[in-house]
């Protein structure tokens, strides 16, 4: 079976990627864990463990693992700003050397594959349609937002690493769903106002009328189930290989209503705006985005369509039992 490692196997997307990728009973599957009680975590759930403390400065660990377990494709959902470069850096040089050494023993192997989350706030935020094919950078129409804009030199030294490896990018859109963990610093200020059924307002300091961009994390997740089966076979064509992936767009104020309603509070929800803080504008983005290059290449298919809002209930619900201790 393909044999794939996960850099940030225990975080909010990569656990839902290690999980898909074990139930489809077609790959083994191996993630990166900070501590122990990580290692444990993805035995558990039949993910083999590669203890590594400090993947960005001593990947030591991990890059054995690369090269002694003959590892097919590395996928990266790790989060780590601009350490990702290093990541790509090592993973690089282990890919030029296996085919170095496929090259002296006369042998035509695979190379090292390579999937890179970056995320659809390269795009900057505007109502215009934009997708995939669309220039991302200082030359575009709209600017990367200022959370993300190393991530544009990133993406351009992933595709500059194909002569080394397979390379694949994915652009999710704002996730949701499960745990919500992007949105808890915005989510827990209106479930505390309804707990306390005293404060008749409560300010959220994000722009109501943007519209963003969306996708549940289990859509998400399936589009890198789909960019792992698909990478080596992508590779060979020419295609470009970099993917937004968004099924929605949603307004902020109606996502912040629906939470309100769900939760019993019956008081004004205020947006204050971002007030400069990079994260709370990239949040801020609105997008209106298109998969269908992923759909029709990688064979990707969605099945959460109906919306954040729609379903609020149970997002909400979801984002209690994780997030609340009582």
């Amino acid at each position: 079976m393909p044999k794939v490692l996960i850099l940030g196997a225990t975080g909010y997307l990569g656990s839902q990627i290690a999980d898909l990728l074990v139930k489809s009973g077609q790959h083994t599957v191996f993630g990166v864990a900070r501590t122990p009680a990580k290692a444990t975590q993805l035995g558990r759930q039949e993910i083999i463990p590669i203890l590594c403390p400090d993947p960005v400065n001593e990947p030591e660990p991990y890059l054995s693992a690369i090269s002694s377990k003959h590892i097919d494709v590395v996928i990266d959902v790790a989060g780590a700003d601009q350490g990702s470069h290093n990541f790509l850096r090592d993973i690089a040089r282990l890919g030029q050397e296996r085919l170095t050494a496929d090259k002296s023993r006369g042998v035509k192997g695979s190379k090292l594959g390579f999937i890179y989350c970056s995320g659809t706030w390269v795009h900057g935020s505007s109502n215009e349609p934009v997708n995939d094919l669309d220039l991302v950078g200082t030359d575009a129409k709209t600017q990367p937002e200022d959370q993300v804009v190393w991530r544009v030199e990133m993406e351009k030294a992933v595709l500059q690493a194909a002569d080394a490896l397979d390379v694949m990018i994915l652009r999710p859109a704002l996730i949701y769903g499960r745990e919500g963990t992007i949105w808890s610093s915005f989510f827990l200020p209106v479930f505390e106002v309804a707990k306390s059924k005293t404060a008749s307002s409560v300010d959220i300091p994000l722009d109501g009328q943007s519209r963003p961009g969306l996708i549940h994390v289990d859509d998400a997740a399936k589009g890198f189930v789909s960019a792992v089966e698909k990478l080596h076979l992508i590779s060979r064509t020419g295609v470009y290989p970099v993917f937004d992936l968004v099924t929605t767009q949603e307004s902020m104020r109606e996502i912040f209503q629906a939470l309100a309603m769900c939760w019993g509070f019956k008081g004004t929800v205020v947006f204050k705006g971002h007030g400069g803080n990079v994260f709370a504008k990239a949040m801020s983005a609105s997008l209106r985005g298109s998969s269908a290059r992923a759909q029709q290449v990688l064979a990707w298919q969605p099945t959460r369509l109906g919306g954040f809002v729609q379903d609020m209930d149970i997002y909400a619900s979801a984002f209690v039992a994780q997030h609340i201790r009582y």
